[in-house]
């Protein structure tokens, strides 16, 4: 993979600009909100249970609860540019009469991840992530302050973007439909039985191939699909104040000591510690 930038401060702000062949990846569950530009590449992106079909120059935003990853379609080159930041940037602009986190934290999960840009939009959204790559290779005060105020500009162009569109653009291309109620059922039932036994009694589907459909459709065992889902639904919960132990039994895990250890390698950091830094 070529790493062509990728910048970040303390100010809770990373840039980052790759290229590559095509990789393995898995679904992302990170601490920080997150906007992913395509550059190039064949790609699906994967939020939640949603399938979004990108072309050149689209843009996929997600919250720090969304699980989401690409899926390639082809052998081409893929290059993309992303930004991952916390509320603090956004909260000290931001203001009553205009939250620039609307357009991450003011939708359902999984739904209208997708901003569609008209000509004029696209050209400063463009100019926009050039001045941040611009001004992130520079480390002085005051192009610190111009990044600020750039990434600023571009929360606020996101937003109006996402206001003036109520319609999620959700593609189905190249995907089975017979995915579409399994994923929405995982989605509806976290604490219940996900078992591939389960889901093959539910959808009278065979579990060698469902097992064979989910990884040639996403890229990933359907195991580890379920496990993200409940580890960001835990993620919620511990949010909102809720225990560890209740956060690990209401997001689905039956087994405290294996929620406690996926959640600290795949989250980066222990649940207690997690709710200490995240709690409202």
């Amino acid at each position: 993979m070529e790493v062509i930038r990728n910048l970040g401060d303390k100010a809770g702000l990373e840039f980052s600009h790759t290229r590559s062949d095509i990789i393995s990846i898995d679904f992302h569950l990170h601490d920080a909100y997150e906007i992913y530009y395509l550059i190039s590449g064949d790609v699906n992106y994967f939020v939640e249970n949603k399938i979004y079909e990108l072309k050149q120059g689209d843009v996929i935003i997600t919250n720090k609860y969304e699980i989401h990853k690409p899926s390639f379609k082809s052998n081409k080159t893929y290059e993309r540019a992303f930004i991952q930041f916390d509320d603090a940037i956004p909260v000290m602009y931001g203001s009553g009469a205009f939250d620039l986190l609307q357009c991450f934290n003011g939708r359902r999960k999984g739904e209208r991840n997708k901003i569609e840009f008209d000509a004029v939009r696209r050209q400063e959204f463009l100019e926009l992530m050039e001045k941040l790559e611009h001004t992130g290779k520079n480390k002085n005060p005051a192009d610190a302050i111009l990044r600020n105020t750039y990434f600023v500009q571009l929360l606020v162009l996101l937003n109006r973007a996402f206001l003036s569109s109520s319609v999620d653009a959700v593609e189905q291309k190249g995907i089975s439909a017979r995915l579409f109620p399994i994923l929405d059922h995982i989605n509806e039932n976290l604490q219940g039985d996900l078992s591939l036994e389960s889901i093959e009694q539910q959808f009278f589907i065979n579990r060698h191939y469902l097992t064979r459909l989910f990884k040639k459709n996403t890229g990933m065992n359907l195991h580890q699909y379920v496990i993200y889902k409940r580890l960001a639904r835990s993620k919620e919960l511990l949010a909102r104040g809720l225990s560890v132990t209740e956060a690990c039994y209401s997001s689905g895990f039956n087994d405290y000591s294996n929620f406690y250890r996926l959640f600290k390698r795949i989250i980066g950091t222990a649940p207690g510690e997690y709710k200490k830094r995240n709690a409202y």
